[in-house]
């Protein structure tokens, strides 16, 4: 009884030199395979309000599974590479054995048995060979494609994550200026003159024992030269203040001596300059276009402050006198 031979017709073409990889091609317009071992993430939704927590738990996941998916990417490649390989080398052999045809049957029947036996079992691993590469070939592609959607779904919630992040940052600035607002106020000391201005009259040659409120009525304009004057209300300062209408960039100068308490951007306020007369006595010039100071500054009377801002209804300095932190009415100390 004489065993049946068959001859895979892949096997025919390994004969011939020519190896198939085995991929499949999805048909145009076919959705792209995904993983069965990878559990997928939960796609981002950009508009979607995520609590800080659950974006970085997301993100984690992300980055968990992008790693696992890269891991098992590289040891793909050698895996099919071997593969490959083995099967030229099966193919070749099976080839040697077809060809050797009914050769060995001078062997007798039992030489002829074993032949067809190696025959067939050298086609039963190409054929092993050939699902393998399929497989692998298969699941390289399926892992690219989920990289590729990994990397889509993680670019919206980054975006939203170093929105947060910056809004974050904002927050803790508002935050820190409205701290150092208040601070400005909480603390006074009383300023130590050691200049001497020569004989000139105005706030240069106040005497130190004297203090800020000898300035009381006679207190100079912290803009110089022609200036309309109007008393505001500034929202959230609880009192008036007075608003100079001046050319715009006119330089801003402090109305006595002083420590700079505070020089920063602050809420309705604008850019602020806050300066220290001593016996907890404040001015506050605000809406600066800039400031040429810093906290911890020590000026003399009349020295420049900043420059008035421009703005909708024209350079405006808005102009404070606080007591601590309350707000104080200027107009008794200009005369006005």
């Amino acid at each position: 009884m004489r065993r049946r031979i068959r001859l895979a017709p892949l096997a025919l073409a390994l004969l011939t030199g020519a190896a198939t990889s085995g991929a499949e091609v999805p048909a145009p317009g076919a959705p792209a395979p995904t993983s069965a071992w990878a559990a997928r993430a939960p796609a981002a939704r950009p508009g979607s309000a995520l609590a800080e927590n659950d974006l970085d738990r997301l993100l984690a996941k992300l980055d968990a599974e992008e790693k696992a998916l890269r891991a098992e990417l590289d040891t793909i490649g050698p895996a099919l590479e071997l593969t490959r390989r083995r099967m030229i080398a099966r193919g070749r052999a099976y080839y040697r054995h077809v060809r050797a045809g009914f050769l060995p049957v001078g062997g007798g029947f039992d030489a002829l048995v074993d032949h067809a036996a190696r025959v067939e079992r050298t086609r039963l691993a190409l054929e092993r060979d050939l699902a393998r590469e399929a497989e692998l070939t298969r699941r390289s592609a399926e892992l690219a494609d989920r990289l590729t959607h990994l990397g889509a779904e993680r670019a919206p919630l980054e975006v939203h994550r170093e929105a947060m992040n910056r809004a974050r940052v904002a927050l803790a600035q508002e935050e820190e200026r409205r701290a150092a607002f208040s601070r400005a106020f909480e603390t006074s000391v009383r300023p130590d003159y050691l200049a001497i201005y020569g004989a000139d009259t105005g706030p240069a040659e106040l005497d130190r024992r004297a203090g800020f409120r000898s300035l009381m009525g006679r207190l100079p304009f912290p803009i110089a030269g022609r200036a309309e004057v109007r008393k505001v209300s500034r929202r959230g300062a609880g009192g008036p203040g007075v608003e100079l209408t001046a050319l715009d960039g006119a330089p801003v100068r402090s109305v006595a001596a002083g420590r700079v308490a505070f020089a920063d951007t602050y809420a309705d306020y604008g850019l602020t300059v806050i300066v220290d007369h001593g016996e907890r006595l404040y001015s506050v010039y605000a809406n600066l276009g800039a400031a040429d100071v810093r906290a911890g500054d020590q000026l003399p009377g009349g020295a420049r402050v900043g420059t008035v801002a421009s703005g909708p209804n024209g350079a405006n300095l808005y102009f404070e006198l606080r007591r601590g932190a309350e707000v104080i009415d200027p107009g008794p100390w200009f005369g006005m």
